[in-house]
């Protein structure tokens, strides 16, 4: 009985550590989903929309971020990031067809995706933000009290990163998580935020947001995303009651949410970007 309890005991020990192991030591794979651009899309790009890439450097090397819209006398300047398994550039033709068209839009990728040189973490995204910018407020004349956000997924982390460091006040969230350390009990059921590292706060960084004083976000969350739960952008608007506002959006889904309902986020940002 003893041998059998030893070896159940070490048998559910293995099934225990093991599949934490993996979530530990794999979870940059479980995060981000990084792909290049494929020969000539960039230049497809410039000449479709008059845009401009903006080149700069970090710890990790040569990164390009892009600039479109109006670059002449911008009322706004937008900061956008997608989710995990986009680049910059998918957003491009929305944003053409559906966005303010008296701001511009900066379009970014984080370290590793698209043109850009390294590897994602928050710190690495953050400081890339940090770096591009600045050199977009200068290409386009915009201060920074005219600074927005527009981000999905993984990118609204992003974008909290970059009010952060920025002091923006307004900006639209598409499906936002409560946290990465949220996201790993919703996905395996366990208590397992101990063990990520790549650390996304979405719900400390908008507590921030509110008490810098007087700002507006909205968040749109799809009732029936199969990614990220609508309970978590219900969370994120209720803690911050002051600046947070949820529209939930009937049968919005996580990746085409801005497909089939391209009305109700083009309302936000035109919301926003109307905003003081």
């Amino acid at each position: 009985m003893r041998k059998l309890f030893v070896r159940v005991f070490v048998f559910l020990l293995l099934a225990t550590l093991v599949p934490l192991g993996f979530l530990a030591g794999c979870q940059s794979k479980l995060i981000y989903f990084p792909r290049p651009y494929p020969a000539g899309e960039v230049g497809d790009w410039a000449r479709r929309t008059g845009g401009k890439a903006i080149d700069y450097r970090t710890s990790q090397g040569a990164q390009r971020a892009f600039l479109q819209g109006n670059l002449k006398s911008p009322v706004n300047l937008w900061i956008v990031c997608g989710g995990n398994g986009t680049v910059a550039l998918d957003w491009s033709d929305w944003i053409s067809a559906h966005a303010p068209t008296e701001d511009a839009w900066l379009l970014v990728d984080f370290p590793g995706y698209g043109d850009c040189q390294g590897a994602p973490t928050p710190g690495r995204i953050r400081e890339s933000l940090a770096k591009c910018v600045p050199l977009a407020m200068a290409e386009t004349g915009v201060n920074a009290g005219r600074l927005r956000f527009f981000g999905h997924s993984l990118g609204s982390a992003a974008c909290l990163l970059a009010a952060t460091e920025f002091r923006i006040q307004r900006g639209v969230l598409i499906s936002p998580f409560t946290s990465t350390m949220d996201m790993g009990r919703a996905m395996t059921g366990l208590p397992v935020g101990f063990l990520v590292s790549h650390r996304f706060d979405n719900t400390a960084r908008l507590a921030e947001l509110t008490a810098r004083g007087p700002g507006k976000v909205i968040i749109l969350h799809g009732s029936d995303d199969e990614v990220i739960p609508v309970e978590m952008g219900r969370s994120l608007a209720a803690g911050q009651s002051k600046t947070v506002r949820l529209r939930e959006i009937r049968g919005g889904r996580h990746n085409t949410i801005q497909q089939t309902h391209a009305a109700e986020v083009a309302a936000a940002l035109r919301e926003i970007s109307g905003d003081p």
